[in-house]
């Protein structure tokens, strides 16, 4: 049947709310656990009224994927026109880290959405060539300024684990832990273990900067 026409004003605010609906919804319950009833439901909506935006749930994780896309990228971009200082190369640690928690659970879902969500796996596997080129150009640029030794070979090996870590952490940590959900502290956690890859290529000065920032708070 054709979709009924509604206004303007409808069609352009309730896409979006569905899709923070399904985003937090997802996010607290794991996206196997929400139903397009469930965020309808959150919304006081019809279900027919989401279904005129979304035909069903993997459009919606689709919709989101294009979000976490776009702020990956983002993220990756290079900063500044010229020449970065150490710290803000670091600064891709935590605003790394950032997207993973506000997408959390497309990264502790992923090898089952890949699987489920059709056309996804294309993407996904398009991102991750971008994304292994980008991480790999920041890896550069730290042997360039002199901060890190590395050959072209680690640098393929630490570009390859570093996308393992980044991608896979969280579902590391529910297994390992034997729990659902995931929390903050698992981020800090996160940022450790990729850290580690990394470090001991580093030189001298930047491994004991490193060493401090990732030393645990003392009260």
């Amino acid at each position: 049947m054709p979709r009924k026409k509604r206004s303007t004003a409808d069609s352009t605010d309730t896409p979006d709310r569905i899709l923070e609906a399904a985003l937090a919804m997802f996010n607290a319950d794991g996206s196997h656990a929400v139903s397009t009833r469930h965020i309808a439901a959150r919304l006081e909506i019809s279900p027919g009224n989401l279904y005129y935006h979304f035909a069903n749930k993997e459009e919606i994780v689709l919709r989101l994927y294009e979000r976490i896309e776009t702020q990956l990228m983002e993220t990756l971009a290079p900063r500044g026109g010229g020449s970065q200082s150490f710290e803000a190369v670091l600064q891709y640690l935590d605003d790394i880290f950032s997207h993973l928690w506000e997408f959390r659970f497309f990264y502790c879902d992923v090898n089952a959405l890949l699987r489920e969500v059709p056309g996804l796996k294309e993407r996904y596997r398009d991102l991750a060539e971008r994304v292994r080129a980008r991480s790999r150009a920041i890896f550069e640029s730290m042997v360039d300024a002199g901060w890190m030794d590395a050959s072209p070979e680690q640098l393929d090996l630490l570009t390859t684990n570093a996308w393992i870590v980044l991608t896979q952490w969280f579902t590391h940590r529910q297994v390992i832990e034997r729990r659902r959900t995931i929390q903050s502290s698992d981020i800090r956690e996160g940022i450790r273990h990729l850290v580690a890859l990394f470090t001991p290529l580093l030189t001298p000065p930047q491994r004991r900067q490193v060493e401090r920032l990732m030393a645990p708070a003392t009260r």
